[in-house]
């Protein structure tokens, strides 16, 4: 919502709040006047009146040294009599000179709080804007900071990642330096050729690890199509169970459940298993590592939780195993972006996966929408 339109609907509910007791207050004083005029001009009143004025007259007919004293009475009951004769003129009269003041009044009194009301918006409008600006350049600054912490976690990786291939080179090249200088001909041939195959492996190692940033960096874009995910975990669990070795991969399939729908990039969500397949192997090695996967589904979601055997996550380290470049295992072959690449895919498919411990061991838990068959 911008800001012009904040103003607006403070404008409007400003004179709605003037208006509403504007327009209650003329129908009170409308109904409190015709009450009072109604109560007033009583027509027992005027017969009163009207008795009052046939007996001064006969007071005066009967006093003669009082008649003019009756006469003056006599004249002033009449004349209150004419008025209650014609009450309308009388209400009207009243009643609409009391209406205009009573407007001029309550319109003038609205006019000045609307005019307060609206200084106040104003007020309330710009500290708004002020918080909201502020608001706005913290999360900048926070996202610039935490932009370039990113950056330096990357940095520090690509650092350490190249540093490694290179000091053995450069030991390498030490040794050859001086391998010349002591070693015969032949010795030395002999050394070179080992030199140069321990610089092959370290060189094919960086170009490796340039390779996986690489691909990281050029993950392709989902575009999922309706399958059968029970049908497609079948068929990728099969095929992964023949590509990875140390693995046992079991399918738990719900009962009374035939077909479950979504919307799916098939070979990435073969990735997403075979990454989550492979962590769980290098998160225990030396062993088979037992897998379960099973399924489930409500009427918005579908559920695969994939679960094995092995040592649960440490709680201190769980919330940050999605991070990239983050890993407990030491390896030159694990980059810390398996997990990251998961999360990446399954959000990008409009779902969500977490990592939960379940019976003592680990287990992640993807949903996806559902959708129709």
């Amino acid at each position: 919502m911008n800001r012009a339109r904040v103003g607006w609907l403070l404008f409007v509910t400003l004179l709605v709040m003037a208006a509403v007791p504007l327009l209650a207050s003329f129908y009170l004083l409308e109904a409190t006047l015709r009450t009072s005029l109604h109560l007033g001009f009583n027509k027992d009143v005027a017969r009163v009146l009207e008795q009052s004025s046939v007996n001064l007259r006969a007071l005066g007919k009967l006093d003669s040294a009082q008649r003019e004293h009756y006469r003056a009475q006599f004249d002033d009951v009449e004349a209150l009599r004419q008025i209650y004769l014609a009450p309308e003129l009388v209400s009207q009269s009243i009643e609409k000179p009391l209406k205009i003041y009573f407007g001029l009044g309550l319109g003038m009194a609205v006019l000045v709080s609307l005019a307060v009301a609206t200084l106040l918006s104003r007020r309330v409008a710009n500290s708004y804007r002020t918080a909201v600006d502020e608001l706005l350049h913290q999360r900048e600054q926070v996202r610039y900071l935490r932009e370039m912490s990113s950056w330096q976690e990357l940095a520090k990786m690509l650092a350490h990642e190249i540093k490694n291939p290179l000091t053995p080179i450069e030991v390498l090249v030490t040794s050859l330096s001086k391998a010349y200088q002591s070693k015969t001909s032949e010795e030395f041939v002999t050394h070179l050729n080992a030199t140069e195959t321990m610089v092959a492996e370290e060189l094919q190692q960086l170009k490796s690890t340039v390779n996986k940033f690489s691909e990281f960096a050029r993950l392709p874009q989902v575009q999922p199509t309706r399958a059968n995910v029970l049908e497609l975990l079948r068929q990728q669990l099969r095929a992964i169970s023949n590509t990875l070795s140390s693995t046992a991969l079991e399918l738990r399939e719900p009962t009374g459940v035939a077909d479950l729908y979504a919307d799916v990039d098939a070979p990435l969500f073969r990735q997403v298993l075979v990454n989550l397949v492979r962590n769980g192997v290098e998160a225990n090695p030396g062993r088979e590592v037992r897998f379960a996967i099973s399924v489930g589904a409500d009427e918005r979601n579908v559920e695969v939780r994939v679960m094995n055997d092995g040592d649960p996550v440490r709680a201190e380290i769980a919330p940050r195993i999605f991070d990239p470049y983050f890993s407990t295992h030491a390896s030159k072959d694990n980059m810390g972006l398996g997990l990251a690449i998961v999360k990446k895919i399954v959000i990008e498919h409009r779902g969500d996966i977490r990592y939960q411990e379940r019976d003592g061991h680990p287990q992640f838990v993807i949903t996806l929408p559902r959708a129709p068959a």
